[in-house]
């Protein structure tokens, strides 16, 4: 170094430093993060959007077992559930992406035994066809043949057989 050089006197200036990065436009990182949020969300409202039905004939179960509790009369109890669980077997059928073959308005035409029959053959239970044949005959029984406990039965099999079915 040159001693007869006054540093101080020297024209320098301090370090330069950058300027601050912005938040705009994201690294590619963060864009993918963001598809990938965005993909989440659409296929968790996919799913919501296709158990609404199950959703709906839980909760019209759930109201008819409230009203057994509530003293409706059976026969009538029985009625609405006959009706809920057609319905439901109907948008099942119907769902995209079944076959033809499985149903649809041909669910609506199903009676007695092999409306039973095509429900036991939905799950791997056979109690429609057993303790759950009320279902075809009680909708249509004098109300006094109707007992309170067997509705009970018959809310709680219809519970369990929405259930079951593949969401």
């Amino acid at each position: 170094m040159n001693p007869s050089v006054d540093v101080s006197q020297l024209p320098l200036r301090d370090i330069h430093l950058p300027a601050p990065v912005g938040w705009w436009p994201p690294a590619p990182g963060w864009w993918f993060l963001a598809l990938l949020a965005l993909a989440g969300l659409a296929y968790a409202g996919l799913i919501y959007y296709r158990r609404r039905s199950h959703r709906s004939a839980l909760k019209a179960i759930a109201r008819v077992a409230a009203a057994l509790d509530a003293g409706e009369e059976p026969a009538r109890c029985v009625q609405v559930l006959s009706t809920v669980l057609r319905r439901f077997a109907m948008t099942l059928a119907a769902a995209p992406g079944r076959s033809p073959a499985s149903g649809g308005p041909a669910v609506a035409g199903l009676t007695g035994r092999r409306w039973l029959e095509y429900l036991d053959a939905r799950w791997t239970r056979a109690d429609f066809c057993g303790p759950g044949a009320a279902l075809a005959h009680a909708p249509y029984a004098p109300p006094a043949r109707v007992r309170r406990d067997e509705a009970r039965e018959l809310a709680r099999l219809c519970r369990d057989w929405v259930k079951a079915q593949r969401r």
